[in-house]
């Protein structure tokens, strides 16, 4: 028999641990994990910015079926402002959101005269920067979890309900 819905997240909220850079929490439809994996202030001596990436995952389960669907979101900022010769300047910036699924594993790392990195251990300064992210850390232990206590994923269409997909 399958865990109950309070079970099932109580499952996956026993997988919290400081050392990890992202949080579960139990949310009304089941359960959130967020994840900001940058937040970094750099400054070099012709230019300056910011880097602010997160990445939530909504896990909506189904007590009465024991399943679960995933809806996920990654949003990333960047500004920065550097000279241009002749005494100018530029500014910009971007933003992207992205929701459905995805498998992302991502990198950087940056050098300047002054970098500053916020996680959940702290804000650390020096002279580099750099993050990595990848959405298998953050899923995989939850289906872990979640498979054991006898939830499985939520068969999406008419193809995945005749076909197992």
């Amino acid at each position: 028999m399958a865990d109950t819905f309070e079970q099932a997240q109580a499952r996956v909220l026993a997988l919290n641990s400081d050392e990890l850079p992202f949080v579960y929490q139990a949310a009304p439809y089941g359960i959130q994990a967020v994840w900001k994996y940058a937040d970094v202030k750099w400054a070099a001596i012709t230019a300056a910015g910011t880097i602010d990436s997160s990445y939530e995952l909504r896990v909506t389960l189904d007590p009465a079926e024991s399943q679960w669907e995933f809806d996920e979101t990654d949003t990333q900022s960047e500004s920065r402002i550097r000279s241009t010769g002749g005494g100018g300047f530029s500014i910009g910036g971007s933003t992207s959101t992205f929701k459905g699924r995805e498998s992302k594993k991502s990198f950087s790392f940056g050098v300047g005269s002054a970098a500053r990195t916020t996680d959940r251990q702290g804000t650390h300064d020096g002279f580099t920067y750099g993050y990595s992210f990848t959405t298998d850390e953050i899923k995989q232990p939850l289906i872990a979890a979640l498979e054991q206590g006898g939830w499985e994923a939520k068969k999406k269409g008419l193809f995945g309900k005749l076909f197992g997909g």
